[in-house]
């Protein structure tokens, strides 16, 4: 999971769309967004480990840090909450330097969509050393880049120019690692860490476009061809906060102080 935020949004379409909330017969609440209704969504209303009927984790090192020359060790959650955590109504992964390494989490969704409007309410690490991100990859696959892989939110004030950017990028066999197709590029005052954000796509056959705080920054239309268009399959989402890397950048880790922190309000899927 590579990219850049030099590469700014092809357009700007300024659309907002607002999210609905109707309260059913039973009491429980039904949120909707442009004319979609929420199929799948954690709120984070419990304490302890994330849910494990919505979430399952991918562990270790990886191969070469990831493929970005990470530094963290992913761990499970599943019975004991240590680097994913829900409290206060919030899921907190937390990044932690113990015993000479750095472990965090990385979650995945159990569920799997094909289309909708995928969102997630987010505070941002915004640390140099640390990459949160909130993105998607298709089931059953590891042809990276052919499969196609969607950046929905990532944060890497480590790279230069970009102190408190969030960026938003496709990959695909034609447009992948530095050359990604982006969707969104936002420079926020210094509040991502301190503020409430929105980030989502609207995900159709014809186009996917990128949402800041409900409002379109950016897209990219289907062009018809097998290197450029991989989104026509299901995809899973993944939280995560790793350290160091390509994005995070690996010199920096020492000044995070052995801590950071990516904090998620909600999760949803709507169709």
């Amino acid at each position: 999971m590579t990219t850049s935020c030099m590469f700014m949004p092809p357009k700007d379409t300024k659309e907002t769309i607002k999210t609905e909330a109707e309260e059913a017969e039973d009491g429980t609440t039904i949120y909707k967004k442009d004319g979609l209704t929420c199929v799948w969504h954690d709120e984070f209303d419990y304490e302890g480990v994330p849910d494990t009927t919505k979430w399952k984790y991918q562990t270790g090192h990886g191969n070469d840090g990831w493929g970005n020359q990470e530094l963290q060790n992913y761990t499970d959650n599943t019975t004991t909450a240590d680097t994913a955590v829900v409290e206060e109504g919030v899921l907190k992964i937390k990044a932690k330097y113990e015993n000479g390494e750095w472990k965090s989490a990385r979650l995945n969704s159990k569920e799997s969509w094909k289309y909708g409007f995928i969102e997630a309410r987010l505070k941002i690490t915004d640390r140099k050393g640390a990459w949160p991100a909130f993105w998607m990859m298709p089931d059953g696959r590891a042809d990276w880049p052919d499969c196609g892989e969607i950046d929905i939110m990532e944060n890497a004030p480590a790279i230069e120019n970009c102190d408190h950017r969030v960026f938003s990028s496709l990959h695909a066999r034609g447009h992948f690692a530095a050359n990604p197709k982006s969707i969104g590029g936002k420079t926020y005052d210094e509040n991502l860490s301190s503020e409430w954000h929105t980030f989502g796509i609207k995900w159709t056959e014809q186009e996917i476009t990128c949402y800041y705080d409900d409002v379109a920054v950016g897209g990219y239309e289907n062009n018809g061809t097998i290197e450029d268009w991989p989104y026509d399959q299901k995809f899973y989402i993944i939280l995560n906060l790793a350290i160091g890397g390509q994005l995070g950048g690996t010199g920096f880790a020492p000044s995070l102080g052995g801590n950071a922190e990516f904090l998620i309000d909600y999760v949803r899927v709507y169709q």
